[in-house]
C-alpha cells in the first residue's frame, strides 16, 4: 500500500487518508472556545487599536508620574512660587464738586467730578435752561435745571437755579431837588428825574411816592404839595434806580 509525507509532522500516513491522520487528531484536541475568544480578541484589538494605543499611553504615563511622587524625597520644599496675591481696587464712588448751584443769565460755573471712572457723561435735564459741556454749565434763560453726571454704571446730580439778569441801566439817573422845605404858603414844587450830568430830562417811567403823605403828597406827575408838619422823604423808581428827596414842612 502506497503511503504519503505529511509536510506539517513529517510522518508518513496512509493513500487512503485524505488528510494525514496525526495532524488531524492534534486539531481535534485542540479546545475550540478557547480558539474562538483567542480570535475574538485579536479583532478586537485589530478594530480598536486607537483607544487600545491611548489606553496604554495614559496607563504608563500614571505609572511614570507615580513613581516619579514615590521616589522624591518628602523633606524636599516645594521651590514653586506661590502666585501673587490679587490686588483689588478700590472703587471710589462718583462725587460731585456741588449739589446745587444758583447763577444769573449769561453767567457760567463749573462742576467737577472725582472717584474711579473712565468717562462721565453730562447732561441737562432742560438744555434752554441751563448747558453743559465737561462739566461747565452756561446759564441760558431763567428757570431751575438738573445736571447729571454719569459713568453708565452710577450717577450725580446737581440742581441749577438760573436768576433773571436785571437790566444793566444805560443812565445815571438824579433828581432836580435832594432836599427842600415847604412853608406855608409855598406853591408846590415840581420834582423831575434827569439824566445825572446833563440838562436831559429822563422820558422813562417814573413811579413817585412819599414815605409819610399825611406831611406831603407827591401825584403821579411828580408835584409835591404840603399836607401838614414834618419830614418825609420822596422816592422815585426809574430804568432800576431809586433816588430820593428829603422834603421838610414847616
Amino acid at each position: 500500500m502506497s503511503s504519503r509525507l505529511c509536510p506539517k509532522c513529517g510522518k508518513r500516513y496512509s493513500s487512503s487518508y485524505r488528510k494525514c491522520p496525526n495532524c488531524s487528531a492534534r486539531e481535534r484536541r485542540r479546545d475550540p472556545a478557547l480558539s474562538d475568544r483567542f480570535i475574538q480578541l485579536v479583532d478586537f484589538l485589530r478594530q480598536n487599536s486607537s483607544q487600545v494605543f491611548v489606553a496604554s499611553s495614559l496607563f504608563f504615563l500614571a505609572v511614570a508620574i507615580l513613581g516619579v511622587l514615590l521616589t522624591r524625597s518628602p523633606s524636599e520644599p516645594d521651590e514653586t512660587p506661590a502666585p501673587p496675591a490679587p490686588v483689588e481696587r478700590y472703587a471710589a464712588p462718583l462725587a460731585l464738586s456741588r449739589s446745587s448751584v444758583t447763577i444769573t443769565e449769561g453767567e457760567t460755573a463749573v462742576l467737577s467730578a472725582s472717584g474711579n471712572f473712565d468717562t462721565l457723561i453730562w447732561t441737562s435735564s432742560d438744555e434752554s435752561v441751563v448747558s453743559v459741556s465737561s462739566g461747565r454749565i452756561t446759564a441760558n434763560a431763567a428757570g431751575t435745571a438738573v445736571v447729571t453726571a454719569s459713568t453708565g454704571v452710577e450717577s450725580r446730580s446737581c440742581e441749577v437755579t438760573v436768576q433773571e439778569a436785571v437790566p444793566v441801566s444805560q443812565f445815571v439817573l438824579a433828581l432836580n431837588y435832594t432836599d427842600f422845605t415847604l412853608r406855608a404858603g409855598d406853591p408846590p414844587v415840581q420834582m423831575a428825574v434827569k439824566i445825572k450830568g446833563t440838562k436831559d430830562p429822563y422820558t422813562g417811567e417814573v413811579v413817585w411816592a412819599s414815605q409819610n403823605p399825611e406831611t406831603a403828597s407827591i401825584s403821579e406827575t411828580g408835584l409835591v404839595e404840603r399836607a401838614g408838619k414834618g419830614t418825609t422823604v420822596i422816592t422815585a423808581s426809574a430804568d432800576g434806580q431809586t433816588l430820593e428827596c428829603i422834603v421838610r414842612v414847616r
